[in-house]
């Protein structure tokens, strides 16, 4: 079990993180993490069984969150599929929104929230 600090995420043990998680290791030393990748899934084509696994994604992190005591993981991801839509040019598919779908019902701020810190880290992107 871990604390939430101040809106900071705390892993104590990597092995923990759920399946879409990926981490990148220091190639002269892999007990050291360079990188989490909180979103390291990409759709298989089919919106249904895009939707359907992006529930499973979700669930996934629901227990993450129970298990952790850290509400601020789900806004990590949430940050990370929004940042790589974006990088990739492409809207939300069945992936994205099966996880969306799950999250809000049990965690309806989080989409408040991560607006929220982007907005505090771009606030001239508001004039």
């Amino acid at each position: 079990m871990t604390n939430e600090t101040a809106g900071t995420l705390i892993i104590d043990c990597l092995d923990d993180l759920p399946t879409f998680c990926a981490l990148t290791r220091q190639a002269d030393d892999p007990s050291v993490v360079t990188w989490i990748d909180f979103w390291a899934v990409e759709p298989c084509g089919r919106r249904e069984a895009d939707y359907r696994r992006g529930q499973r994604y979700a669930d996934e992190a629901i227990w993450h969150v129970w298990s952790t005591g850290q509400h601020v993981f789900v806004e990590c991801v949430l940050m990370f599929i929004a940042i790589k839509l974006r990088e990739n040019d492409r809207r939300a598919g069945g992936l994205e929104h099966g996880f969306v779908d799950r999250i809000i019902r049990h965690f309806p701020g989080a989409m408040d929230n991560v607006l929220m810190r982007s907005l505090r880290r771009h606030p001239a992107g508001l004039n």
